[in-house]
């Protein structure tokens, strides 16, 4: 089956294996890198932490970039004539895959790869980075839009992002970047959370005033915050916060983050396990530009993203295809189609007032069974646009998380 991915066709098939990336020659990078106006410096260290931070690149080791200023030119689906995904081809066959247990998904024995991820040092995702893939360089990128740029320029091999949370719910702007790149989901993992209310080492509870987060961490733990009589003011990162205390010597300000945070800043940690849920799981992505060979000896989740030729009224027939061939319903999302708002009446070329929206699905079901190939060609019967945003195993991380009570 052919199904649209970032600006392309591509046939089932292109979900092949993928290979651990090797590391390229030193000049080939730095001329890569020239060409995209990155200004790179090289040290030499045991371990790598590396940050992609507009102005911000006194303390990092190396490669250093600053990606200000830097836009990538790719392929915005809202660019697109919107019936360019109706001109799909579907293969009669299943495409033979490999048997052998694909390298990518067994992150514990991932050899050093460099992957991306949002906020500075001690940053949650960070974490979730370095459960994913131990033995990993870390790309530290200020904004979530840049862990994409840096795959896609090949400034990393893969990128970890957060899509939802177990108290906050979605990161819609995460969903939104998933449709405007081409990178390919490859792999889960549900990292728990833990926020920590740090201080400057002399500061007690009472001297605090106000607390700085990220509007999510801050959400999490706003009863908490309410019964301490503290204000919450947001940042960045909780990672940010916790520099930015620390940098500052703020008496009266204390920061929600994470343990690891407070060890890196030199901070004291005032009260653990903040949230107002101690059930507070993090879910993130992990991304790559290949996609993976499915397998059918392991569970395996599918994700898609596709609009409807009636909108949300047809809703119901598009989720029946699922059930019609025994499969799974995970999660469902809908996000507004920013380029057509409001869907068109069938009577007349005026808006009949419905928004439109790209949904956004979650499914059991593995790219290489005939029946979610069955599944996806009737529903790209209903849909003017369909995309497989990856298909990958379902919690293949978690033996790797140590979660911390």
């Amino acid at each position: 089956m052919a199904l649209f991915s970032g600006g392309y066709l591509f046939v089932l098939s292109n979900y092949r294996q993928t290979t651990s990336f090797k590391n390229p020659h030193s000049h080939l990078y730095s001329k890569h890198l020239r060409s995209l106006n990155l200004d790179f410096a090289f040290h030499q260290k045991a371990r790598i932490s590396n940050t992609i931070e507009s102005g911000n690149t006194k303390n990092c080791a190396a490669p250093v970039a600053d990606m200000n200023g830097f836009q990538l030119r790719c392929h915005l689906q809202s660019d697109l004539p919107h019936d360019t995904v109706s001109k799909y081809q579907v293969l009669q066959t299943t495409p033979s895959l490999s048997s052998t247990p694909f390298s990518d998904s067994g992150g514990c024995n991932e050899p050093s790869l460099r992957v991306a991820h949002q906020g500075i040092r001690g940053a949650y995702s960070e974490s979730a980075a370095e459960k994913a893939y131990p033995n990993c360089e870390t790309i530290a990128c200020q904004h979530f839009h840049s862990t994409f740029q840096a795959v896609a320029r090949r400034v990393a091999d893969r990128a970890v992002i957060p899509i939802e949370n177990s108290l906050g719910g979605s990161i819609h702007g995460n969903y939104d970047l998933l449709l405007r790149h081409s990178l390919h989901i490859i792999g889960e993992i549900r990292f728990a959370v833990s926020h920590c209310l740090l201080a400057n080492n002399g500061v007690d509870l009472h001297d605090l005033k106000t607390v700085l987060s990220h509007p999510q961490a801050l959400a999490q733990c706003e009863k908490s915050l309410t019964k301490l009589g503290l204000e919450g003011e947001a940042v960045a990162n909780t990672a940010v916060a916790a520099k930015k205390v620390a940098a500052e010597k703020l008496r009266d300000t204390g920061a929600l983050a994470s343990s690891s945070a407070a060890l890196l800043y030199g901070l004291n940690i005032l009260a653990s396990n903040v949230q107002d849920d101690s059930n507070n799981v993090t879910r993130f992505l992990l991304l790559a530009r290949e996609p993976l060979t499915p397998a059918t000896d392991t569970p395996f989740k599918t994700s898609i993203v596709f609009t409807l030729k009636d909108g949300s009224s047809a809703l119901p027939d598009a989720l029946s295809v699922f059930i019609s061939n025994q499969i799974k319903l995970l999660k469902i999302e809908s996000r507004p189609l920013k380029n057509q708002p409001l869907l068109a009446s069938k009577n007349t070329s005026k808006s009949n007032g419905y928004f439109n929206y790209f949904f956004y699905a979650d499914v059991e079901a593995s790219m290489s069974d005939q029946t979610t190939q069955t599944a996806l060609k009737h529903l790209k019967e209903l849909s003017t646009f369909l995309r497989v945003l990856g298909s990958y195993p379902m919690g293949k991380f978690l033996q790797c998380l140590n979660f911390e009570p």
